[in-house]
């Protein structure tokens, strides 16, 4: 008969159930580890919270056509509520204001970082600050305008939670210039925290 080469002569000193065991000794390890990350990640929830309020346009002549008061409504995650060093943040929010034949609609979406002060959670002072692009629409017979365009926003905002469940703040927005006109100005709002995500 032909002689045994040496890679015949070695696997047959290593038992085919040993290297089967090492095999799923691997892959066990590998899924309790997937595992673990995946449980480690899935408790990380994140509150979101809905606030409304009241907006203040600075420019004197966008008061005269669209009125001196906006209603706004806003969504953005409530990292304010967990004291501690400066976390990210981001806010959506929507304007929309008609008068005769004039409309107006702002949709910003800025990202940028927060900050709270103090243990105590029944009330956590906290501070905002964000930039970032906003969709803006007009149509106005007045100013002769019927446009869409895409511009800047920079926000800062001061606030108090209350219990880790509603909220207070005075905001500022900047809004770079829509066809010449500044839709800048002050809002104050109050919000509920509505529902969280799990990631």
């Amino acid at each position: 008969p032909r002689p045994r080469t040496w890679v015949e002569r070695t696997a047959n000193k290593v038992p085919l159930e040993h290297t089967e065991e090492n095999g799923m000794k691997k892959i066990s390890a590998l899924v309790l580890a997937c595992g673990t990350a995946s449980g480690a990640v899935a408790q990380l929830n994140v509150p979101v919270g809905v606030d409304v309020g009241i907006y203040f346009p600075q420019s004197e002549l966008v008061r005269d056509v669209w009125g001196e008061n906006w209603f706004r409504i806003g969504i953005s995650p409530l990292s304010f509520q967990t004291p501690g060093n400066w976390r990210f943040t981001f806010d959506l929010g929507i304007m929309r204001r008609s008068e005769n034949d004039d409309s107006v609609t702002l949709i910003p979406l800025t990202f940028g970082f927060t900050k709270s002060f103090g243990r105590d959670m029944k009330m956590l002072p906290y501070v905002v600050g964000r930039v970032g692009p906003y969709w803006g629409d007009v149509d106005s017979l007045t100013f002769g305008i019927n446009k869409s365009q895409v511009g800047w926003n920079a926000n800062a905002a001061v606030g108090i939670s209350f219990d880790r469940r509603f909220y207070i703040e005075g905001r500022y927005d900047h809004y770079s210039k829509f066809e010449g006109l500044d839709f800048s100005g002050f809002s104050i709002a109050a919000g509920i925290r509505v529902f969280e995500i799990r990631l």
